[in-house]
């Protein structure tokens, strides 16, 4: 099954999960590269029906390396044991583009070795809220921005991980998908016409993307206008963890955001 196909499927499965629904892929119309048809078609067992689009988002230039670099370093460090606090929620980032390429290979697959040594020392002194830490280790330097919360009673400790990017690609290329996307859809009727955003990506975010959209833009206005629903679908862990993250961008930011582990059925919702 081609990945974006793969991608629809599993989304599909999170959005039944999030509304109870029991919609399955009906058609996959797009296997006709003569015409410019949407990228499935489903169904329910009332006959309900929603044709969905699907596209890519690329946060920037490099980004494929840069998250192969994050995952063989801070990334591969997720809920480390050594590093959970007891009662407490931890987020590290790490700026998009720290431990280069240029850096030797035992260099790098040493760093979470020395990582992990050094913040296990730094942690538990941290207090609560943002704190900037600089780490050292050989022959690099990382400037980590660590988020520390309590936990409520009863939740069990996380240690997460991320990267910083300084600023969202803009606008530009969610108005490129748009411009793309949205023809292909608006021609179906009687259907609830989706859109998928999807970003392969720790970095960088479709919900600030599409947040900075031009508001009185007719064009733009005109072309989300012509579908129901729009989700940013994030798929950065699909492969490494099985998970697969979506939100709601329109009609309503930040709603309906989820997640769904596509091998157990683990199922997330986040507070609105």
């Amino acid at each position: 099954m081609r990945e974006d196909k793969q991608i629809i499927e599993y989304w599909l499965k999170l959005y039944n999960r999030l509304n109870g629904t029991t919609f399955s892929v009906k058609d996959f119309p797009d296997e006709d590269s003569s015409k410019q048809n949407i990228d499935a078609l489903c169904v329910d067992g009332v006959g309900r029906e929603l044709a969905i689009e699907h596209t890519r988002i690329e946060p920037f230039e490099g980004e494929k390396a840069d998250a192969e670099r994050f995952m063989k370093t801070l990334g591969s460090l997720e809920n480390h044991p050594e590093l959970l606090q007891t009662g407490y929620s931890v987020t590290v980032s790490q700026p998009v583009g720290a431990l280069s390429a240029g850096l030797k290979r035992t260099v790098r697959a040493r760093a979470p070795t020395d990582l992990v040594k050094e913040l296990k020392t730094v942690l538990p002194a941290l207090s609560e809220g943002p704190n900037v830490v600089t780490v050292v280790g050989a022959n690099w330097m990382l400037d980590l921005r660590i988020e520390k919360s309590r936990n409520e009673p009863g939740d069990p400790p996380t240690f997460r991980t991320s990267r910083t990017w300084p600023g969202d690609s803009g606008p530009e290329l969610i108005v490129t998908a748009l411009e793309r996307k949205v023809p292909k859809l608006a021609v179906y009727t009687g259907c609830t016409k989706i859109l998928l955003l999807d970003k392969y990506a720790i970095a960088g975010t479709i919900e600030s993307q599409f947040a900075q959209l031009p508001k009185g833009d007719a064009r733009i206005n005109s072309l989300v206008g012509q579908v129901d629903e729009i989700w940013s679908v994030n798929t950065s862990i699909l492969e490494t963890e099985e998970w697969i993250y979506s939100n709601q961008v329109w009609p309503q930011l930040g709603f309906f955001r989820c997640g769904l582990n596509v091998r157990t059925g683990e199922f997330w919702r986040g507070p609105c």
